[in-house]
């Protein structure tokens, strides 16, 4: 399972790492910093997290872990983290299969939006394919489509968001 924890960083805000090596989680140091101990309690401009990888079979998986474990502790509703997350798996493996080079994951969490971006060096944008019945691959693009309110591919970054809720705490 995937651990996030919080330090403090000179000059305030919160600054959480996860144990998947290149992961961190930032929370901007304009916000309310009445207590650090937990996120949930405090109000949030936006949370965030980013990792840099270099393709790796396993590391879909532990984007997803890693993810799902970053929207609990924002408290997004679970219907909605598990779009989220099904989001950045197809995503991270496009990218890995498709892409070159470094791939890059942000994940940020606004008072209602949730959007992930997930870039990588290939120029080439991202594109709807029409997988036929038999096809192995095609899919990914068109469920991320399908799922979120919103997605877009500019070549290197292909993004997608979702509006939330934030569950109660």
């Amino acid at each position: 399972m995937t651990r996030l924890e919080e330090a403090t960083p000179p000059g305030g805000g919160i600054r959480s790492s996860a144990a998947t090596a290149g992961m961190s989680c930032v929370r901007p140091t304009q916000e309310d910093r009445r207590s650090t101990s937990a996120w949930a309690d405090i109000p949030a401009a936006h949370h965030a997290c980013q990792a840099a990888f270099l393709p790796d079979p396993t590391k879909a998986g532990e984007m997803r872990q890693t993810t799902r474990a970053f929207l609990r502790r924002c408290r997004v509703s679970q219907p909605v983290a598990g779009f989220v997350v099904l989001a950045v798996s197809e995503l991270v493996t496009n990218a890995m299969v498709h892409g070159e080079g470094e791939v890059v994951l942000r994940v940020t969490v606004t008072v209602d939006v949730v959007r992930v971006s997930v870039t990588d060096r290939n120029p080439a944008p991202a594109v709807l394919k029409e997988a036929g019945p038999d096809g192995e691959s095609g899919r990914g693009i068109r469920l991320v489509y399908a799922i979120s309110d919103a997605w877009e591919s500019s070549g290197e970054e292909t993004w997608c968001e979702f509006r939330y809720a934030r569950a109660a705490a």
